[in-house]
């Protein structure tokens, strides 16, 4: 645990994929890394869109230089793997369940402020293709 805390009431939203799992990949960090630690050139790009325009609005987001590696860790175990960010307009977390030869990506969201119900129905679309792509890495 690193100190981030998720909201102690249920998310506002939340999405949940999976994926088949080849056997070598043997926790649920390792799935993750596979998964969103590197991402394709377009994907960077679209972040780097992203990134300038929530900018305007005064947003923080990650840096996309590790993919989704830099996020603080808010639980880790074998069988689950979990990293967040809180920021003004919603708080996040990505948490990846290992589960025999599936692995689970679950989304959860929270909002802080009305922007971060504007700033999802921006985002969801591409998040959804982005997650689903990332997954097949792991099969």
């Amino acid at each position: 645990m690193t100190g981030l805390k998720r909201p102690l009431r249920p998310p506002d939203w939340s999405d949940t994929h999976s994926a088949p799992l080849r056997a070598e990949i043997p926790t649920a960090r390792a799935a993750y890394e596979i998964a969103l630690g590197q991402m394709p050139p377009w994907v960077h790009g679209a972040m780097k869109l992203r990134n300038w325009i929530v900018g305007k609005f005064g947003l923080t987001t990650p840096s996309m230089g590790q993919g989704m590696m830099q996020l603080p860790i808010v639980s880790e175990t074998s069988k689950a793997y979990e990293l967040g960010l809180i920021d003004r307009h919603l708080t996040f977390t990505l948490q990846t369940i290992r589960n025999g030869d599936t692995a689970h990506l679950t989304t959860r969201i929270w909002f802080n402020h009305w922007t971060g119900r504007l700033y999802l129905a921006v985002v969801l679309i591409p998040h959804k293709i982005i997650v689903k792509l990332s997954l097949r890495r792991l099969a």
